[in-house]
């Protein structure tokens, strides 16, 4: 039978006055663990216990169970006045049945745009959390074990992987609300043409194009000023309430998702240049390498096609080989920043593309996962702004809106300028299959895998 619960063989050992599980980990008895157990990772750190973290952990604990029981004593909380209900469910007011008879459907339009706005607070909501966790990066490090935020000694910043998962699962939260959003179009047109023209006219000049909470995710994405398509002439802020309107222009210049993004990538990538490692050279030598592979193929098997068909199959080859070593050379990526068709720096490029590549290493899995929440949302808003636009069509055709737009062709328009993390789905262009990649070299393989 083993010891009883105030044992002191269980509280503490002869070992510094700590517990028994400090043993364990800390290894006293001498017996050597392997370097491939805790690759790059301090051993201090690992067995190391801290009596003042432990001391605020306690207290931390007990100041909560304080403050749960002083809520619970000083006030009854009711469902409805946690929710303040009585506000959200007074809050449908029908326009028609101020000046005119009431129309059924119009109560369905507020309820579904009134949600659609409290879903925006939720998305604004998660989106400024992933931003301030991303405005703390100065650098990465790959660590197997802990990643968190920590300093080192000259006061940088280093993000670790916590951090980006926890990043990850709130953009992945995001992605959900999203595909929510999408689907509330699916209500509004149980709605038809006839029962919409019955209200919509009493709410003009009432346009959604005013929901200043569209704007800002919008632009807290990443949206650029030159990506917009004016509003009757004006700038889009323009028809946002007066009171609305500075705010939103201020996220116009404040850094963005996507401007984190490249940092962080461009990052990760100085991270991985580890002795003489280029990873633009590598993957210029993998294409060179495949592309030599298809050529003798072809040659192989020339006896089964026309001197003329092998030409062209040869030619096809050479002109795709070009093709794809052109993506790997920073002076053509150069070329496509100044005409705009690409947004991220060359160095972030080909950590999109490392990333990709090698998605499956345990250190890389985190920032692939958040590239692809990215993209996920990047799609998500592109569907919810053609549903948006497919229903327009469909309720009152070619009509303008009643903010004053073209209607279903400036929404369609938009809807061709809008995407915004266009340079994380471009990258699949550069990828290789995996059979096609050389090993790393084992510095930068090191890094990216959990030590077995």
């Amino acid at each position: 039978m083993g010891p009883a619960f105030g044992d002191s063989r269980m509280k503490r050992s002869s070992f510094g006055g700590k517990p028994d599980w400090y043993r364990m980990i800390s290894n006293v008895e001498g017996k050597s663990r392997p370097d491939s157990v805790f690759h790059n990772v301090e051993e201090e750190e690992i067995s190391k216990v801290d009596c003042d973290s432990l001391r605020g952990f306690m207290d931390r604990n007990s100041m909560r169970s304080r403050n749960v029981w002083k809520s619970k004593t000083s006030q009854q909380i009711n469902y409805a006045d946690y929710l303040q209900l009585d506000k959200i469910l007074s809050a449908q007011e029908l326009e028609t049945s101020k000046w005119d008879e009431p129309v059924h459907d119009e109560h369905m339009f507020i309820v579904i745009h009134q949600a659609y706005e409290l879903w925006f607070k939720q998305i604004l909501f998660e989106i400024d959390s992933v931003v301030s966790i991303l405005a703390q990066v100065k650098s990465i490090e790959f660590c197997a074990y802990q990643w968190t935020i920590t300093q080192d000694f000259q006061g940088h910043e280093h993000i670790r992987t916590p951090q980006i998962n926890i990043s990850c699962s709130r953009l992945g939260r995001v992605v959900q609300i999203m595909r929510i959003l999408v689907q509330q179009h699916d209500v509004l047109e149980t709605m038809d043409a006839h029962d919409f023209l019955e209200f919509r006219d009493f709410l003009a000049p009432a346009s959604g194009f005013q929901s200043k909470q569209f704007r800002i995710l919008e632009n807290t994405l990443g949206m650029s000023p030159d990506q917009r398509i004016q509003h009757s002439g004006c700038p889009y802020f323009d028809q946002l309430r007066f009171s609305d309107r500075q705010q939103v222009i201020d996220t116009e210049t404040a850094p963005t998702v996507l401007s984190y993004i490249g940092s962080l990538l461009e990052k990760t990538m100085e991270s991985l240049e580890v002795g003489n490692f280029d990873f633009a050279a590598y993957m210029k030598a993998a294409i060179n390498e495949a592309a030599e592979h298809d050529r003798k193929a072809i040659l192989q098997h020339r006896t089964r096609m026309s001197p003329a068909d092998e030409r062209k199959k040869l030619d096809e080859l050479e002109k795709k080989r070009e093709a794809h070593l052109r993506l790997f050379s920073e002076e053509e990526h150069a070329k496509l920043l100044a005409i705009k068709i690409r947004k991220l720096s060359f160095k972030a490029t080909m950590a999109v593309v490392f990333v990709q590549s090698f998605r499956l290493q345990p250190a890389i899995a985190p920032l692939y996962c958040l590239i692809t929440r990215l993209v996920d949302i990047d799609e998500l808003m592109g569907q919810w702004r053609h549903r948006h636009s497919a229903m327009v069509l469909r309720m009152i055709g070619s009509r303008s809106g009643t903010g004053g737009s073209s209607g279903h062709a400036y929404l369609e328009a938009v809807l061709q300028r809008s995407r915004i993390f266009t340079d994380l789905t471009h990258a699949s262009h550069y990828l290789l299959p995996q059979h096609a990649l050389p090993p790393l070299p084992r510095a930068v393989s090191v890094k990216t895998t959990v030590p077995a």
